[in-house]
C-alpha cells in the first residue's frame, strides 16, 4: 500500500491524525461495501457545478441522488464530473481515489449526514493502492463540509439491468460505470473488443455503450460480431465516441445503432438513452 507525500503533507497539516491501510475495493471499483468489520468507507462523489468542482462525500455503502445535491445548490447545471475535468482539477491524484478533503479554493465538499454516526472513516489517499483511517470528529473539524441527505433511496425493485461499458481509457471506464451504478444499474466494463465480445457471452447485458477506438479490433467489429449472435441480436447498442465526421456516423445508422454520443458528452445524456434503450428492449 502507497500513501504519497503530497497527502500525507495535507493530512499533518490540516492535524489529522492517520492510519494507512489498503484501499478498500469498494472505493477503487465503486461497488457497494459490504463489509461486515472495521471502519466505513468515505468515497467522494465529484461532480461539476458551473465547471467548479464539489465534492459530496457518502458511505460506501450508498449511491449518490444528483437531483438531491441540485435541490439544495438550486442550480440544474450539476452533473457527474468527466474523467477530464477530475483529471485537470486535481493533478497528481487518480481520478477514481481523490481524497475527500478541500484541495482547491474554488472547490466546495458536502457530505451525507449518515456519516456523522462513524467514529472512523477510511477514505482514498490519491492512489489506487493506498488508503488511510482517521477519525470522523478530525475529518469533519478539518475540512467543515455542508451536511445534508444526498443518497438514493434504496427502491428495492429487484435485479438492476446489467451495462456492459466498451471504453478503452480506464479512468472514463471506470467514472462511466460509477454514474451508472449511481443511477441503479449493475455494470461490467471492457477496455478492449475482444474482452468486451467475451463478457456479452458472459453477463447478457441490457444495452452496450460502444466506443469505436479500441485498441485490437474497432468497435464496428465488436458491433457485426455481436450481430451475429443470437441471443444478442436486439441488444441496444449505443455508441460513444470521440469519431464526429459523417462517415462514422452513417456507418452506425447502417448498423443500426441505437443512437450516436460523441465525446464529451453529459452525464445526464446518457444516462437517458442508456434508460430509453432498456425500456424500449423490455417493451
Amino acid at each position: 500500500m502507497t500513501v504519497p507525500n503530497w497527502f500525507r503533507r495535507i493530512l499533518t497539516h490540516l492535524e489529522i491524525p492517520f492510519e494507512e491501510c489498503p484501499l478498500p475495493p469498494t472505493l477503487s471499483a465503486a461497488e457497494p461495501d459490504r463489509r461486515t468489520s472495521g471502519p466505513p468507507a468515505a468515497r467522494s462523489w465529484l461532480l461539476s457545478v458551473g465547471g467548479r468542482p464539489l465534492t459530496v462525500v457518502l458511505p460506501a455503502s450508498a449511491r449518490l441522488d444528483v437531483s438531491r445535491v441540485r435541490a439544495v445548490l438550486g442550480s440544474r447545471d450539476v452533473h457527474l464530473a468527466r474523467a477530464d475535468e477530475v483529471t485537470a482539477w486535481f493533478k497528481g491524484a487518480a481520478p477514481d481515489a481523490v481524497p475527500p478533503l478541500r484541495l482547491r479554493a474554488d472547490q466546495w465538499v458536502m457530505m451525507d449526514r449518515s456519516l456523522a454516526t462513524a467514529g472512523k472513516i477510511v477514505m482514498a489517499a490519491g492512489t489506487l493502492d493506498g488508503a488511510v483511517a482517521v477519525r470522523f470528529r478530525d475529518w469533519y473539524r478539518a475540512v467543515g463540509p455542508g451536511v445534508g441527505r444526498f443518497a438514493a433511496e434504496n427502491t428495492g425493485r429487484g435485479a438492476e439491468p446489467t451495462i456492459l461499458v466498451v471504453e478503452d481509457e480506464e479512468d472514463t471506464n471506470r467514472l462511466v460505470c460509477q454514474l451508472l451504478r449511481q443511477e441503479g444499474f449493475a455494470c461490467h466494463g471492457a477496455v478492449a473488443g475482444r474482452e468486451a465480445l467475451e463478457l456479452a457471452a458472459q453477463v447478457r447485458p441490457a444495452a452496450v455503450l460502444l466506443d469505436l477506438m479500441l485498441p485490437d479490433i474497432s468497435g464496428f467489429e465488436v458491433y457485426e460480431q455481436l450481430r451475429r449472435s443470437r441471443p444478442m441480436r436486439a441488444l441496444p447498442v449505443i455508441i460513444v465516441t470521440a469519431l464526429d465526421d459523417e462517415e462514422s456516423r452513417q456507418r452506425g445508422r447502417e448498423l443500426g445503432a441505437d443512437n450516436y454520443l460523441t465525446k464529451p458528452f453529459l452525464p445526464e445524456d446518457l444516462v437517458t438513452e442508456v434508460r430509453s434503450a432498456v425500456a424500449d428492449a423490455r417493451a
